[in-house]
């Protein structure tokens, strides 16, 4: 994943931990103080909402059945999850933009 600037092309280092949690998907960039927006893959989204309802759905089933296999399925479900968004960032992604340039103008 492309993580420069779209207006100076620096790359925008990863917030920590605390910084995270964003309500707007708007961040500043730290060189040239233009504001960009996170670029949000179809693909990114579509493995992010398939995972969340397989986690609900195991987790549902292993609630409904008592099941401790399929409570360790929902775990394991989380997880596959946790590790698919890293490995599409580094090879089907690879040259997308994180990052795309907006307007300064506040919407009224």
């Amino acid at each position: 994943m492309d993580y420069r600037c779209p207006v100076c092309r620096e790359i925008i280092p990863k917030r920590r931990l605390s910084e995270t949690v964003m309500l707007k998907l708007e961040i500043e960039c730290p060189r040239c103080k233009s504001v960009v927006r996170h670029n949000i893959h179809r693909v990114e989204n579509t493995i992010v909402l398939s995972n969340f309802a397989a986690i609900i759905a195991a987790a549902a089933f292993a609630y409904w059945f008592q099941s401790r296999d399929l409570a360790l399925v929902a775990f394991g479900v989380a997880m596959l999850g946790a590790a698919a968004l890293p490995v599409l960032e580094r090879t089907y992604l690879r040259s997308w933009p994180r990052y795309v340039a907006i307007d300064q103008q506040t919407d009224p």
